[in-house]
């Protein structure tokens, strides 16, 4: 099933600056999702940041907050359950829910979960997702798959959305992944 940016919703998931010393694949990731919501701003698909309990593991990745999408502070583990994130994520009318972020055994999984629960179709990115032990990447993206998510490279997802090289924004694009 190819990905549609009108069906499309990009959740960010806890790429916060505590971790960045202890996840040795910080900045590749951070490399990676900047460009995902470069690519979200131009073709106009709808993003939400978490934050786990900023408090204590400080604030997203500054890098990541340039695009100006919202900023929502949790202290569950999944997403989907921060406070009126199943609302505004429902009220986009989306179907095809895009995931990236940190750990990916914990509020990553467990959001997958739960959008897995509610019916979504959710694609996780999966060179956008790590942990501090990358066995625990491993397992996890075993088990999200075992559990109904699909895969996807970051420049498989781009390209999808474009569908074309006749696509408006297939010059923006292309110049993200170069």
């Amino acid at each position: 099933m190819n990905l549609i940016p009108s069906d499309s919703m990009i959740l960010v998931i806890d790429i916060q600056e505590k971790f960045r010393p202890h996840i040795a694949e910080f900045a590749d990731i951070e490399s990676q999702v900047s460009t995902l919501l470069q690519g979200a701003k131009h073709l106009s698909i709808p993003t939400i940041v978490f934050e786990q309990y900023p408090k204590g593991l400080g604030h997203t990745a500054p890098t990541l907050l340039e695009f100006g999408f919202p900023v929502i502070e949790k202290t569950a583990f999944s997403a989907y359950h921060a406070e009126d994130c199943k609302e505004v994520i429902q009220s986009q009318q989306r179907d095809t829910i895009i995931v990236v972020g940190l750990e990916s055994h914990i509020c990553v999984q467990q959001t997958v979960n739960d959008l897995l629960a509610d019916n979504f179709d959710v694609v996780v990115v999966a060179d956008g997702i790590c942990s501090r032990n990358p066995k625990h990447t491993e397992w996890a993206l075993m088990q999200m798959q075992a559990d109904g998510a699909r895969f996807l490279a970051l420049e498989s997802i781009l390209f999808q959305w474009l569908k074309s090289a006749k696509h408006e924004q297939f010059k923006a694009i292309s110049a993200l992944v170069k």
